[in-house]
């Protein structure tokens, strides 16, 4: 099915319920065009652990089609805003791949890059998010992460002139 991973895990390790005033569609769209400007490196995330460690991180985000993820790039980016225009999806899934480099001696050095799975549930009034760390060191804690993508939603959200999602409960291990 489009947007949604068929082998998602049951298991999550973190789970975040949002309430929202804006529709489920403009939230999928404003989500697609959002994680295609995290790809370009359009998006700053400031996260300052990572900053006062030195640690430049560079995601790279795709969305689901039954057992893959594709990229988002120009093309799949087009492709899902057409296809969040002609009808709501009730899940999508993503692949959120954070790259970490470390600068020494000028140049940049990759860590263990962790590999997250993200699941958007939707619902008219609600969102929830679903997050299971599938591997690496877990450097960036997954309700970090969780906020770091509430807070660029927000931010979108406001520029539209529609109201914030507000977190009605967030929990990761």
């Amino acid at each position: 099915m489009e947007g949604v991973y068929e082998n998602f895990p049951d298991l999550h390790h973190g789970t975040a319920f949002f309430s929202s005033q804006t529709s489920p569609q403009i939230i999928q769209r404003i989500l697609i065009r959002l994680f295609y400007r995290i790809n370009r490196g359009e998006e700053t995330l400031d996260i300052p652990i990572f900053a006062g460690q030195g640690i430049q991180l560079m995601p790279e985000i795709g969305i689901a089609e039954k057992l893959t993820f594709s990229f988002i790039d120009e093309e799949e980016k087009e492709r899902w805003l057409e296809n969040v225009e002609k009808k709501t999806f009730k899940t999508l899934d993503f692949i959120w791949i954070a790259r970490y480099y470390i600068s020494e001696e000028g140049r940049s050095k990759p860590l263990k890059f962790d590999y997250y799975m993200l699941r958007f549930i939707f619902r008219q009034g609600a969102m929830e998010l679903r997050v299971y760390h599938e591997r690496g060191a877990r450097r960036l804690p997954i309700d970090d992460l969780i906020r770091l993508i509430s807070d660029k939603i927000n931010q979108e959200l406001k520029r539209e002139g529609e109201p914030p999602l507000r977190i009605n409960f967030l929990s990761a291990f």
